[in-house]
């Protein structure tokens, strides 16, 4: 549980996140694809795509049935709704890594 100084210290950090461009960019792009239900499936679609790439077993990725997954995928990517949220997650999450990379870094946490 974190103490009272660390609760609002976490509140602080999420409103200037919640400032962010990248931020107020994701939030738009996944308000327009909840709105679109063929932009919702083609990220489902592209979820399931990349997490079944990833259980693929590494001598096994330059097969017939990896390359299908990833045309498939960037069949998706065609779709310019489906790319913009992408990349504006995409570019949101790295915000995130690099908020909490720079948390970690500045705690004295070794990885």
């Amino acid at each position: 549980m974190l103490n009272d100084k660390l609760t609002k210290a976490v509140e602080n950090m999420t409103v200037l996140i919640k400032e962010t461009e990248e931020y107020k960019e994701y939030r738009d792009k996944k308000q327009q694809a909840r709105a679109d239900r063929e932009v919702t499936r083609l990220i489902e679609r592209a979820r399931s795509l990349q997490n079944r790439l990833m259980e693929i077993p590494e001598d096994e990725r330059n097969s017939d049935y990896a390359d299908s997954l990833r045309d498939e995928y960037e069949e998706i990517a065609e779709n310019t709704a489906f790319y913009d949220y992408s990349r504006a997650e995409a570019i949101y999450m790295t915000m995130l890594q690099e908020v909490l990379g720079g948390i970690v870094e500045n705690a004295d946490i070794d990885i």
